[in-house]
């Protein structure tokens, strides 16, 4: 079987230029939503949310890097948000709650 590197160099270019739109897409609804009221609880908005962390992970994978490697930079954002005494950790504790979530789930 003949390996085409063209083709497969194309199909990555489709994929990444879709991953792109989606995302910017999303981002644009989530945005959408937020305007028009939305309730935390709403489907909609959390499959919205969902969608970007999804084509996110998928979009730095075509790029090169891990699912673990993101992971990895998630986890040290969070530190230094905690470490700096960020806003949002030092008013709700977000940096906190979401790094306790992250360590129950491995």
């Amino acid at each position: 079987m003949k390996f085409d590197r063209n083709s497969d160099v194309t199909k990555n270019v489709k994929i990444i230029e879709w991953m792109k739109k989606e995302l910017i897409l999303s981002v644009g609804d989530v945005f959408d939503l937020i305007f028009k009221g939305v309730k935390p609880l709403d489907e909609v908005l959390q499959d919205t949310l969902a969608n970007i962390i999804m084509i996110t992970y998928l979009l730095a994978k075509r790029l090169g890097i891990s699912f673990s490697e993101i992971d990895y930079k998630i986890k040290e954002k969070i530190r230094i948000g905690i470490d700096q005494n960020h806003s949002v950790e030092s008013w709700y504790g977000d940096f906190s709650n979401l790094k306790k979530h992250i360590e129950n789930r491995e």
